[in-house]
């Protein structure tokens, strides 16, 4: 049984919660944990809410060990999840089951072997959500993770391994834990440009 003052703030964050559920969800929700409940109280307040959860696990497990993408794109489309045309899944990639409409594949994506795609998370002391959008034509290399709230942008590339914690510029190549910036769209540009022989170059005699 819940002290007045816990029940009291466990309304008004469920009501919170449902507010940012209800909006354009442009910015991550956050939540700091208590010992008097859990977070899933919040998030899930009914009987119902949380066997709709468990059955988004269930299904989400199910389409992370499927090996074709074509049914894999088909599954997780049935789970909530956005997706373009021509989008490419990988086998064992995970797209968080718990919240899978907030997950956005543009046009001509790529996702890696085992990469996972994350848009809820938990610290000891917090817990945040968030919309992850992958631009078209991005690629996110294998084994990589994407954090909540973060926006691949178009024909980025994310690297092996990588931990992208923050948002990823259009044309731009990161990777590390965390990742970095390893080259921007203009720099690709420009050594595009340098390897390219001069149309105006004679051809010897």
């Amino acid at each position: 049984m819940l002290k007045p003052d816990d029940q009291v703030r466990l309304e008004t964050e469920r009501r919170a919660f449902a507010m940012w559920w209800a909006g354009n969800r442009s910015q991550p929700f956050t939540l700091e944990r208590h010992e008097a409940y859990c977070v899933c109280d919040v998030l899930f307040p009914s009987f119902f809410a949380r066997r709709r959860m468990e059955w988004r696990g269930l299904f989400g497990w199910f389409a992370e060990r499927i090996p074709f993408s074509p049914l894999k794109v088909f599954c997780y489309r049935r789970l909530g999840v956005k997706i373009g045309r021509d989008v490419f899944i990988a086998p064992g990639v995970v797209l968080d089951p718990f919240y899978p409409e907030l997950i956005e594949l543009e046009d001509g994506c790529f996702l890696g072997m085992g990469c996972r795609i994350m848009t809820h998370e938990y610290t000891a002391t917090s817990f945040r959500m968030g919309r992850v959008r992958v631009g078209r034509g991005a690629v996110i290399g294998g084994w990589a993770t994407v954090r909540s709230a973060v926006r691949i942008g178009t024909k980025a590339t994310v690297g092996l391994n990588s931990l992208v914690s923050e948002d990823v510029p259009d044309g731009a190549t990161v990777g590390g834990v965390p990742a970095r910036v390893l080259k921007e769209k203009a720099q690709e540009e420009a050594e595009g440009t340098a390897s390219r022989p001069s149309r105006n170059t004679e051809e010897p005699s």
